[in-house]
């Protein structure tokens, strides 16, 4: 997946940001996998306060569950006037049922540049002029290997801006092409990556082609796969966790189960706004990962992989330091309010 190039001012400050704390990462560890896992960690790290806000916008919006059903059952056939009731509610508790989506729909603003960077990582993360690019492509289109081809290809010359994995491999498995480069001064040495992971290279795209994995280059395509496997296993144990540290998740089993028992309760639970749309998100963003991995570069795998870890890691915590605290204390008032009406 080849994207177009994006010269948004919106975005020029995150690919200068991220471009720069990469290179950064990169010259203090000298490994690119490494250099993405640290990148991840730290981004992911940064993005925690904003996870705790939206698990207590959402514990607040719990807390209101019994409010909104007084106003469904007071507007039985007014779904207007009901929104209405409901979006005051959330402003005077400052609650808001978009909040539960705000990481997802950050982690979609933030990843375009991450695409962009992965990408193109010779011109965003080692600053290496366009036009200087332009140049190493052509000298390396105008060079071949002990086969006669050249290093590479038409389509990737074209392409050269947008995608520079193709010459940083090329540059990486021809010392002599590397220094008619140099010998130019289109680059440095210091600034071309090594894009080797433990043996893999994290510049190549996995594939499910036959032809590739069953082919001669199975011992380079086959270890691709893990990317993607990784990445599906870990958003669905991600998912998992998420629902399993969800507030008054036990509570809203009991009242569909009591609703499966007697269908007259049915829908009289208030509708949860921001419960369904983190339902939809929950299965966007699974094929939306999926379908990246296979269609760049398995530096995004790693990307995903190390996220959804966060993520996880993520849940558990809010969950022990503020979730768990608070669904204890709602049930001692559920208690406390059941107590006082047999009382009297």
């Amino acid at each position: 997946m080849i994207l177009p190039v994006v010269s948004l001012g919106i975005f020029d400050p995150l690919y200068v940001a991220f471009g720069w704390f990469m290179r950064l990462l990169y010259d203090a560890t000298g490994n690119y996998g490494i250099m993405i896992i640290l990148f991840t960690i730290i981004l992911r790290g940064l993005m925690i306060p904003l996870g705790i806000k939206q698990q207590k916008s959402t514990l607040k919006q719990q807390s209101l569950q019994g409010e909104i059903a007084e106003i469904q059952r007071a507007y039985p056939n007014d779904k207007a006037k009901q929104s209405q009731l409901q979006m005051e509610l959330y402003k005077k508790h400052g609650a808001s049922p978009l909040c539960g989506c705000l990481p997802s729909i950050l982690q979609l603003i933030i990843i375009w540049p991450i695409f962009r960077l992965i990408q193109a990582p010779l011109q965003y993360i080692m600053k290496i002029a366009a036009d200087n690019i332009k140049e190493i492509g052509n000298t390396l289109f105008q060079l071949t290997n002990s086969a006669g081809a050249t290093l590479i290809t038409q389509t990737e010359l074209s392409r050269v801006t947008t995608s520079n994995i193709p010459i940083i491999n090329a540059l990486n498995d021809h010392a002599s092409a590397l220094a008619a480069v140099i010998d130019k001064n289109l680059m440095n040495l210091s600034q071309l990556i090594d894009l080797d992971f433990f043996g893999i290279n994290l510049g190549l795209t996995p594939t499910y082609l036959p032809a590739k994995l069953f082919g001669a280059e199975w011992q380079t395509y086959v270890p691709l796969l893990i990317f993607p496997l990784l990445t599906l296993v870990t958003t669905l144990i991600q998912m998992k966790i998420t629902r399993l540290t969800m507030p008054n998740r036990k509570k809203k089993a009991e009242d569909k189960e009591r609703e499966k028992v007697n269908p007259a309760r049915a829908g009289q639970a208030p509708e949860d706004k921001s419960e369904s749309m983190m339902k939809s998100m929950n299965i966007l963003m699974p094929v939306f990962m999926l379908w990246t991995t296979f269609s760049m570069p398995s530096a995004m795998g790693l990307y995903w992989i190390i996220g959804n870890i966060m993520m996880i890691l993520q849940s558990v915590m809010i969950y022990f330091l503020f979730t768990k605290k608070m669904d204890l204390a709602a049930k001692e008032a559920a208690r406390e309010a059941e107590a006082k009406i047999i009382r009297n």
